[in-house]
């Protein structure tokens, strides 16, 4: 098992002189810098562009906290490329959009960092894979020797959290990701598939940005919440566990950290981690609102035939509003069962087909896709 620290500081503040002083701490708890940067190391920053959306929305990683990490690094004597598959077309166009939207293009340009627009990719074989035995990652992947995961802390509609493993799911190019949502319908197989990948890619840092979080019905739906905190670690799965429970999650409730735990990958509690820092016990916060597909099921006591008729009808569905909606199309784009269409300049879906992945309310530049319960759930 990978017990490695996680440390865990306060700061309330994107000013860049700040988050500077708080990532060399991190390091500093980590062993320092000069254990993961060298003069001449190609550090690829991952960081969460899922969308064009401004920093003040929450749902990409601060573009100051990216201009501080690359600073950082940079004065250690690291070459850093930003880099991300954005949802949709994974194109040079999009890429400059998205990076100009979340403010990215200035980050870089500040820190002296590059910008990726290489949208090639490559195949690589999986390490220790459990449902996937090989992916397509992009090529800035390849050509770094040192890989940091820089995450947005938000909660999401499909996962229920989002963190240091998922990000990574952005290596995967463009409209493949759909296809696995379509492939790994199911939340076990799917948040083993992100392990899998994320197993492969061996991130050897991974910062997460908690300083603004995004609750709700995220990643991209929700609101902002102010949470002050910051977090680092050698290990993206302790990483995970310690952001989810501060959150207020269990890790049984987050499919990709109780699949880490199995895997041994991770301890079996937060509290059992080697936590630098904050108290974790003291930083919970424990009104922060989950996505409303997050349910707990009420009927595990029923058989398991019976229980997942009754489960399959009462999940949560994305549904259109038709008013709001622009047609734009994003929706029908990133769906992976490609069940939706636009008709008369509004998005249609065909619930036949809908396998309640939720990548059409992900990915709505509006917020026009809503979450739906069925009555049962309205106490």
């Amino acid at each position: 098992m990978n017990n490695k620290a996680v440390s865990i500081l306060k700061c309330d503040t994107y000013d860049i002189k700040s988050l500077i002083k708080n990532i060399r701490s991190h390091f500093d708890n980590l062993g320092g810098i000069d254990k993961f940067v060298k003069k001449g190391t190609r550090v690829l920053i991952k960081a969460n562009l899922i969308m064009g959306k401004k920093a003040d929305a929450a749902v990409t990683t601060n573009p100051n906290f990216i201009e501080a990490l690359s600073k950082v690094i940079i004065e250690a004597g690291g070459i850093v490329t930003i880099a991300d598959s954005p949802g949709g077309p994974f194109t040079p166009i999009l890429l400059k959009s998205v990076y100009k939207a979340s403010g990215m293009d200035k980050a870089a340009a500040n820190s002296g960092a590059e910008l990726n627009f290489d949208c090639t990719y490559k195949k690589i074989k999986a390490v220790n894979p459990v449902v996937s035995n090989d992916f397509n990652f992009i090529s800035p992947f390849f050509s770094a020797d040192l890989l940091i995961s820089a995450c947005k802390l938000k909660t999401h509609s499909k996962t229920a959290y989002t963190g240091a493993v998922k990000n990574l799911f952005g290596l995967i190019p463009g409209l493949e990701k759909p296809e696995f949502h379509s492939r790994y319908s199911e939340l076990d197989k799917f948040c083993n598939m992100l392990i899998d990948i994320c197993e492969t890619a061996k991130p050897g840092l991974s910062f997460m940005d908690g300083i603004v979080a995004h609750e709700g019905n995220g990643p991209t739906g929700g609101s902002p919440k102010k949470v002050g905190l910051t977090l680092a670690s050698e290990n993206p799965y302790s990483l995970d566990l310690a952001a989810s429970y501060i959150i207020g999650f269990e890790p049984n409730e987050v499919m990709t950290v109780k699949n880490s735990i199995e895997r041994g990958l991770t301890q079996k509690s937060a509290l059992d981690l080697n936590i630098i820092g904050e108290n974790l016990r003291e930083i919970r916060i424990p009104d922060f609102k989950k996505a409303d597909t997050n349910i707990v099921s009420m009927f595990a006591f029923l058989p398991s035939w019976l229980r997942n008729r009754i489960e399959k009808f009462l999940t949560p569905y994305p549904i259109i509003d038709t008013p709001k909606c622009i047609g734009c199309g994003k929706c029908a784009e990133s769906c992976a069962a490609h069940t939706i269409e636009i008709i008369n300049k509004k998005a249609v879906i065909n619930y036949n087909n809908c396998i309640k992945c939720f990548c059409c309310q992900e990915m709505c530049p509006i917020k026009a896709i809503n979450i739906k319960r069925r009555s049962i759930f309205k106490f």
